[in-house]
């Protein structure tokens, strides 16, 4: 019992602090840098919708602005039976590089995708949000990296900030989430894409199923093929910070259910094998990331029983208390601070991933988004 306690509180810790620090030894011995220069291909930029007319106006404005030469770009609005002035706000604006690609119904996100690709015009096609707002010279950067052929999809990342102040609040494990993408890139490739700006060269998309996280399974497509999958720290997106705690929990259990759908159905991709650094990438970013939180559950019950044998396990449980106890305290309005905050989004992070998990293992699937603003 006491080997296993040690071996669930190796696996609870694994994904947040061992996995980067492989990582970070891993990069000194390994540099696969790939090579940039300045090219102009044709890029479509597809901006998913559905009700936002709080923010559809803005994000295209925002878009038509980038500097790119006009002739080799087109804005498609993907409006995935949005109810609301979305389509209207959208047709009211004149560029001929802008169209509006509304369906009466909804059909899910990655459904619209499917239909749109094929009759787009670009070589690259990128991904984005319409709420997240990209800087003038963002395109630019981001093709650069296509001109390595080894490259099939760049990711970008999401830089949060507060819509008041608009101070960045980008939290730790965003932060964490970034680096370890990136030190991920430097052996071979990252593990997922931020959905709110990344793309991929056209001719490697595969239709994806109507219940697939196109942000996870897009770049596992692009493994597939034998291409690489990269985060350039160069290309980032600003959005507002979610809020509510009500509004994080749901997006977290809902992104939770897909992955974990995802996982199980490319589970191949764990073939270390045929495709090597990436396996172990996955495992250890994505699959075991998941599992913790019921490592941790496992964890603190297995500590219960074995309190008596030793001090050591006295500290463990106590450790274990503060942590949850610390959380539920945030959660319930009270107490400030850096540490008290950590506690509180990992709190809702191993709560969502819980439930996530558990939808899927019972065969719940999540096809269409609702987005939170």
């Amino acid at each position: 019992m006491e080997h296993i306690f040690v071996i669930l509180l190796f696996l609870t810790i694994y994904s947040y602090i061992i996995y980067p620090i492989v990582l970070f030894v891993l990069v000194k011995v390994i540099q696969n840098q790939w090579s940039k220069e300045d090219i102009r291909p044709m890029v479509s930029i597809i901006i998913s919708a559905y009700n936002e007319e709080k923010d559809i106006e803005e994000k295209v404005r925002n878009t038509l602005l980038l500097d790119y030469p006009e002739d080799k770009l087109e804005i498609i609005v993907s409006s995935d039976g949005s109810a609301d002035r979305t389509n209207e706000i959208v047709a009211g604006i004149k560029d001929k590089r802008l169209i509006l690609r509304a369906f009466t119904a909804r059909l899910g996100k990655t459904a619209c995708l499917n239909k749109v690709i094929p009759d787009i015009k670009g070589e690259i096609v990128v991904f984005t949000d319409a709420n997240s707002m990209l800087a003038s010279d963002m395109l630019k950067h981001l093709v650069k990296n296509f001109y390595d052929p080894t490259i099939g999809a760049v990711s970008g990342w999401t830089k949060y900030c507060n819509p008041d102040s608009g101070e960045e609040t980008t939290g730790l494990y965003a932060k964490l989430e970034k680096k370890t993408k990136l030190d991920e890139s430097m052996v071979s490739s990252c593990v997922g894409a931020d959905g709110a700006i990344f793309a991929i060269r056209k001719e490697l998309y595969v239709p994806l199923g109507a219940n697939d996280i196109n942000d996870f399974i897009i770049p596992l497509n692009v493994i597939k093929q034998g291409k690489r999958v990269i985060l350039d720290e160069n290309i980032f997106c600003v959005e507002e910070t979610t809020k509510g705690i009500k509004n994080i929990y749901s997006r977290q259990v809902r992104i939770t259910t897909r992955t974990a759908w995802a996982i199980r159905r490319n589970i191949g991709l764990l073939n270390i094998f045929k495709y090597g650094s990436f396996s172990f990438f996955l495992l250890s970013h994505k699959v075991l990331r998941l599992l913790t939180p019921f490592f941790l559950l496992s964890a603190f019950i297995l500590n219960i029983f074995i309190l008596q044998r030793s001090s050591f396990y006295i500290v463990t449980l106590t450790g274990q208390l503060l942590f949850w106890l610390t959380g539920l305290v945030v959660l319930a309005g009270i107490g400030k601070g850096s540490l008290v905050s950590i506690c509180k989004y990992f709190l809702i992070t191993f709560a969502a991933q819980f439930v996530g998990c558990i939808r899927m293992a019972v065969g719940i699937e999540d096809i269409m988004w609702t987005p939170k603003r």
